[in-house]
């Protein structure tokens, strides 16, 4: 029993331990295999670790990427907006600063338009675009100014041409009055109405000078005339012209007259120079005046004592004078001054010249110069009127001549031919070689002068002026004829002579000056322009 128990107990041990080898073994496969997936666990976490770790880097690097993408945009964004604020100040001058400048630069060519405020964008594109601007503007301020000038300078031109056909008959109107009532017994009348005249006369070379500025004509047509009379008569359209002017001296020695073309264009250009010597000299001061003869034509001198000119002023007048500039409205100043440049009109129009310079007298010489195409030479049969000034001659053979002369006067009544007159005694043939300036009066009958050789190199220099001649030139026999026929009153009315009427004219025109001094006031009214 003792054994089979042992035996028992043996077997109970032996299969325990069987058990127990079985269950580690079972334990330790399910070990082994818990083990094996732990493994393939691990390996692919670290796979998916490792992959992790691949596509973090990549991020990082992208994040990197991102981040630099985000500074250099930034970096980008800050340019762009110090750019946007450069562009922005730069506009702003543009429109504060340069284009008023440019503005005020278009009125007055002395103002600078400044540049750009940032000199570090000079040269750039936006320095050239922003000058591509003010360019566009120039030229479109400048198209539109020539347009509304040229408009305003169409209405004014209408405007004066109205005004002044009506006062040109006021003109004639007052001429007749004047006709009308020309007795002793209407005085206070006609010394009114040559006042009103004269005002009248003023008027009209007011509108004259505007008109012509504007580009208009002269509005008056003349016969050819004799310089002398052009000069005469633009001395009367200066008001004061007794008072003020001395002159005009007629240095001619021939029978020189203007085209009928260029007639009125010549005494307007004259008459304006004089009233604006007149307007810039002292009231107790002298203008004068002389007319000479030059190898290309004809020239009128005139001379102020006035207040002068500056370089300015003499650059200004020497480019309006000239008339090759052309001239706006906008530039004659407010109000506007167009004196010169009317004449500056006339100038280029016929080709004359006119040259400013200071005077011997502190103040402003003028000098015409009228080429040797507008100029003629008046017939024989014609003389200037009864109020152009003698022509001036040397001491010398004035002196001659006035020894000379009552032989001369005493052989001429003897031969029964007309008399000289005493008021203004006639010099010597000899230096007289043509009668350029006499009044209205036949010649004495003299012995011929010789003529000295100077004097004859003299006369042949001077280049020949074209001949007018009348289409019925009338006979010195027919005259003579007739004036035989009527001279003892018996064979009909009685012709008044020469001295006569030389006389009568200079009555009426003593009288008439007197009542211009009379009439007008002593302060001066005609505002000119020019200096």
């Amino acid at each position: 029993m003792p054994s089979d128990s042992f035996s028992v107990a043996m077997v109970i041990c032996v299969a325990v331990l069987v058990l127990a080898l079985a269950g580690v073994v079972t334990l330790y496969l399910r070990l082994r295999g818990r083990l094996g997936q732990a493994r393939g666990q691990l390996a692919q976490t670290r796979q998916a670790q490792d992959h992790l770790t691949r596509e973090s880097s990549a991020w990082s690097q992208r994040l990197l990427q991102a981040e630099r993408k985000a500074q250099e945009n930034a970096d980008l964004l800050r340019e762009v907006r110090a750019q946007h604020d450069l562009l922005r100040v730069e506009t702003d001058h543009l429109i504060s600063k340069r284009i008023p400048a440019l503005l005020s630069h278009l009125r007055s060519p002395h103002v600078i338009v400044p540049g750009m405020q940032n000199q570090a964008l000079a040269g750039t594109d936006l320095d050239r675009q922003h000058r591509a601007i003010l360019d566009a503007l120039t030229r479109g301020i400048r198209d539109e100014s020539e347009r509304i000038d040229e408009a305003a300078q169409a209405v004014i031109r209408g405007a004066m041409s109205r005004v002044q056909t009506q006062a040109l008959r006021a003109q004639d109107l007052l001429a007749g009055v004047q006709q009308r009532y020309s007795g002793d017994e209407h005085t206070a009348l006609l010394r009114e109405v040559l006042g009103l005249d004269m005002f009248n006369e003023l008027i009209i070379r007011r509108m004259q000078v505007t008109g012509i500025a504007c580009g208009a004509t002269p509005g008056l047509s003349r016969d050819d005339t004799y310089l002398v009379d052009l000069v005469v008569g633009a001395v009367s359209r200066v008001e004061n012209f007794e008072l003020r002017i001395e002159g005009p001296a007629n240095h001619l020695r021939r029978r020189i007259g203007v085209a009928a073309r260029a007639a009125e264009s010549i005494l307007f250009t004259t008459a304006e120079l004089l009233a604006n010597a007149v307007h810039h000299s002292h009231g107790t001061l002298k203008v004068t005046i002389a007319v000479h003869e030059t190898n290309n034509g004809a020239a009128i001198v005139i001379d102020d004592a006035g207040v002068g000119l500056n370089e300015d002023q003499y650059a200004r007048a020497g480019r309006l004078l000239s008339g090759n500039h052309p001239v706006r409205l906008v530039d004659l100043g407010n109000p506007p001054r167009t004196g010169w440049a009317a004449i500056g009109r006339q100038v280029a129009h016929y080709g004359m010249q006119v040259t400013v310079k200071k005077s011997a007298f502190g103040g402003v010489q003028a000098v015409l110069n009228i080429p040797t195409a507008l100029l003629v030479e008046m017939p024989e049969d014609t003389r200037p009127s009864v109020l152009a000034p003698e022509p001036v001659r040397a001491v010398a053979p004035a002196a001659t001549a006035i020894r000379r002369e009552p032989m001369a006067a005493a052989t001429a009544v003897q031969q029964g031919s007309t008399a000289v007159s005493a008021h203004r005694p006639e010099p010597v043939a000899a230096h007289r070689p043509e009668p350029v300036a006499s009044s209205v009066r036949p010649q004495p009958v003299t012995a011929p002068q010789p003529v000295t050789a100077p004097q004859q190199r003299q006369a042949e220099d001077l280049a020949p002026l074209p001949q007018r001649r009348r289409q019925s030139p009338r006979s010195a026999s027919s005259s003579t004829t007739t004036t035989g026929d009527h001279s003892d009153g018996t064979g009909g009315r009685l012709l008044t002579t020469p001295e006569e009427a030389q006389k009568r004219w200079g009555d009426f025109q003593a009288g008439a000056e007197a009542g211009r001094r009379e009439a007008l006031p002593t302060e001066q009214h005609d505002i000119t322009e020019g200096k």
